[in-house]
């Protein structure tokens, strides 16, 4: 069974019911699993990447301090297959969201994750620095004052996964090089390695554009799944296959064999949907996307594991006119072929 990955950066919940899921027509990359055992179900709730064919299902939504308004915005909207639940900008939530990460996980075995995003961080500074430009307050945003900025927004951000209970966060990091401030992936780098010193029990997640950026790699192996932003360029899974292997290959050669193979069995892929304004697609399809994590083919020119499918922003895809999700239904049907009479809402 393949499973999917859906964080949707600043976006709601996706997926509906498994009984109306579309069946894709390439659904014979791995046999089929009956899902109605109860005992399976649990081992699935627990399983580790290196260890078990299943592949996570997670999904993002946008925190709020307004009690929301739409569906989709509730994480006890989402299916019972997600396995973990990211949230962006949690900062003062609602109380009744609140209340459902702690429902969620106990009626759906789900894990619910806050997202930590550096380039956030950075994009809020350059807007205020902006603002503050040819004013008194000019001076306050220089870039020598970024990193006690970078730092306390992160700790702020951290801090959130105990104020709400979240099972872990997942550390967002897709800035390059030519855009960075001075010392502040330096200063955000430290500040996570900080709080994972005191929360060693909790999730960890890394989010990368190019991981030989990271200056701290020593994150990687105690993340439990790394997710890769591929550049909008990569349409095809022949362009995401390349962009991988370049990726990863440069991930081996400056970190050694060794290394890498401490986590080159945990990656995940991102994709997105088109654009509910626009009808654009950006980049990859998720269907296209997810034919690529259910190839069973092994790279010939370096060795890792494709553990499932990350979605960006779903929320356009609940909203689709035709069928919520779906394209995202697609997806999942090309992971996760189901049996005929298997109905999601018989699952325990």
């Amino acid at each position: 069974m393949k499973n999917i990955l859906i964080p949707a950066l600043a976006a709601a919940a996706l997926l509906a019911s498994c009984s109306e899921w579309t069946e894709a027509e390439n659904k014979d990359y791995l046999p089929q699993i009956r899902q109605d055992d109860p005992a399976y179900l649990a081992a699935l709730r627990d399983f580790k990447a290196d260890e078990s064919g299943h592949k996570v299902v997670m999904m993002t939504i946008q925190g709020t301090s307004a009690m929301p308004n739409r569906q989709n915005q509730h994480p006890t909207a989402m299916p019972d297959s997600v396995d973990y639940l990211l949230m962006t900008d949690v900062d003062d939530l609602h109380p009744e969201i609140v209340a459902e990460i702690a429902e969620v996980r106990s009626t759906k075995g789900t894990h619910s994750l806050n997202i930590v995003d550096y380039a956030a961080i950075q994009s809020v500074w350059n807007a205020l620095k902006e603002a503050a430009a040819d004013t008194e307050y000019e001076s306050d945003y220089t870039d020598e004052k970024f990193p006690a900025y970078c730092k306390a927004q992160t700790e702020t951000q951290l801090s959130n996964c105990n104020r709400y209970g979240f099972d872990g966060v997942v550390i967002s990091y897709t800035t390059t090089p030519g855009d960075e401030i001075a010392d502040g992936q330096a200063t955000f780098m430290a500040c996570v390695r900080t709080w994972r010193q005191s929360n060693p029990d909790l999730l960890l997640f890394t989010r990368a554009a190019y991981i030989p950026n990271l200056l701290n790699p020593e994150l990687l192996p105690d993340s439990k799944f790394i997710i890769l932003v591929a550049d909008a360029s990569r349409k095809t899974a022949s362009d995401l296959t390349l962009w991988a292997r370049n990726h990863l290959r440069d991930t081996r050669d400056k970190l050694g064999e060794e290394k890498f193979s401490e986590f080159s069995d945990r990656f995940v892929m991102e994709a997105s949907v088109p654009s509910l304004e626009t009808g654009e697609q950006t980049g990859a399809s998720v269907q296209v996307a997810a034919a690529w994590v259910a190839d069973p083919a092994k790279d010939t020119k370096v060795d890792y594991d494709k553990v499932g499918l990350c979605v960006l922003d779903a929320a356009n895809d609940y909203f689709n006119n035709l069928t919520n999700y779906k394209n995202i239904r697609e997806a999942i049907g090309i992971l996760n072929p189901e049996n005929d009479n298997d109905n999601e809402n018989d699952h325990q």
